[in-house]
């Protein structure tokens, strides 16, 4: 009996070894912070021009829904002059970095250098990479993105610039399937768009007005491999009934605009 009892105890004295030293083999992973939004917003560096639009475009209650955490390693798509790229640069400190996506050929054509200059990437701006490439060449290391965002230019894949017979992207499928191979696993695509007419097509609506039928991004999305993980209605406008340009002064800042954000899964 004291033999079994002694045998007993060697072999739970065992097991706990060997499951402590699994435990300690496990990687400790450090949990998620939330980047800064509100410290980036109240940044005495803002320019005047950014703070303005922040009535309209709401970026603390924007990113914070989207999920963006300070480390992210972030893709700006089409990001113009920069709005979100320098807040997000901020918002994920010294150990993210954001890639501020322009294509070479509308930044020329819109005199957009001069501004762009002056938004100081990588200098100013430390952590903001300038990521200039025409759509259709924009190509990641698989598996280094945590974070993307589309703040109202996913219609633009159809864009026909004026000069132009062909639209800035010649295959929009094939580009978010660049995408979903750069994204990590659970990594974030985040997707804001003024809402276009039910049933429009695409190409066709972004040159009538700028806008996107919802269901067409939420479709491509899909067929990317990518997951709905949330929606959020604090840019709904019910007054705009989707018939007027964006750029028409009497809805012009105020459109209805949807909101969504979808995750890559992890396996």
């Amino acid at each position: 009996m004291a033999e079994t009892k002694d045998k007993d105890r060697a072999m739970r004295k065992y097991l706990v070894t060997v499951w402590t030293a699994v435990l300690l083999a496990i990687p400790t992973i450090a949990p998620a912070v939330p980047a800064d939004i509100d410290a980036a917003l109240v940044n005495p560096d803002r320019t005047a021009e950014d703070r303005e639009q922040d009535n309209a475009r709401q970026p603390a209650r924007l990113l914070n829904f989207l999920g963006l955490e300070q480390g992210d390693r972030v893709f700006d798509f089409v990001a113009a002059g920069g709005y979100y790229s320098e807040l997000m640069a901020r918002a994920v400190g010294s150990e993210g970095v954001v890639m501020p996506h322009n294509m070479p050929g509308l930044v020329e054509q819109f005199g957009m250098r001069e501004g762009l200059d002056a938004r100081g990437y990588g200098t100013r701006i430390p952590n903001a990479v300038p990521f200039e490439y025409e759509i259709d060449e924009v190509a990641f290391e698989p598996n280094s993105i945590d974070f993307a965002l589309f703040n109202m230019v996913f219609h633009d894949f159809w864009f026909v610039p004026a000069g132009s017979e062909t639209p800035l992207s010649s295959d929009p499928v094939a580009f978010l399937a660049t995408l979903y191979t750069g994204m990590k696993p659970g990594g974030i695509v985040g997707i804001v768009d003024h809402v276009g007419l039910a049933g429009s097509d695409p190409a066709a609506e972004t040159q009538r007005a700028h806008r996107i039928d919802p269901a067409t991004i939420r479709a491509m999305m899909a067929e990317a491999g990518f997951v709905l993980d949330g929606e959020a209605d604090f840019l709904r406008n019910p007054e705009d009934d989707h018939q007027l340009s964006v750029f028409a002064p009497e809805i012009r800042g105020q459109t209805d605009r949807v909101v969504y954000r979808f995750r890559k899964p992890h396996s």
